[in-house]
């Protein structure tokens, strides 16, 4: 979302509002199936594929199938609940040809009512969460 600007232009050039939407329970569906620390075999494999193509596939576990509770490599993801929570509408000017510093103040509102979100609605949906919300760049 840091390096990605694409869908504010365009939000800009057309004058419609965006609207931020986050999901908890997302992480859930899909655990790891092995721990990935640094430093170990798995973490190298997806070090090197990020480095090459921008993205890290993980080795994950999907839901399981009869006694097995899940399956390496699965992609039904196993049953979790998942709690969209939709926030206010952010008016967006319409723009023709939008500046880079009208794309970053949309950029930076957008990403502050995701934290905001985030922050209101965390301990009700996410109370065993591990870690803020981060932007990733």
């Amino acid at each position: 979302l840091q390096r990605r600007s694409g869908f504010f232009r365009i939000a800009l050039q057309q004058g419609v509002s965006l609207v931020p939407i986050y999901s908890f329970g997302e992480n859930d569906l899909y655990p790891q199936a092995v721990t990935n620390t640094p430093g170990t075999y798995i973490r190298r494999i997806q070090e090197y594929w990020l480095k090459k193509i921008g993205y890290a596939t993980p080795y994950f576990c999907g839901s399981g199938a009869f006694c097995m509770p899940a399956i390496p490599g699965n992609p039904i993801p196993r049953r979790h609940p998942i709690v969209t929570v939709i926030g206010d509408p952010i008016e967006c000017p319409k723009i023709e040809h939008p500046t880079e510093a009208d794309i970053e103040k949309l950029k930076v509102r957008y990403i502050n009512e995701l934290n905001n979100i985030f922050t209101q609605f965390a301990d009700e949906y996410a109370p065993d969460r591990k870690s803020p919300l981060r932007i990733i760049k």
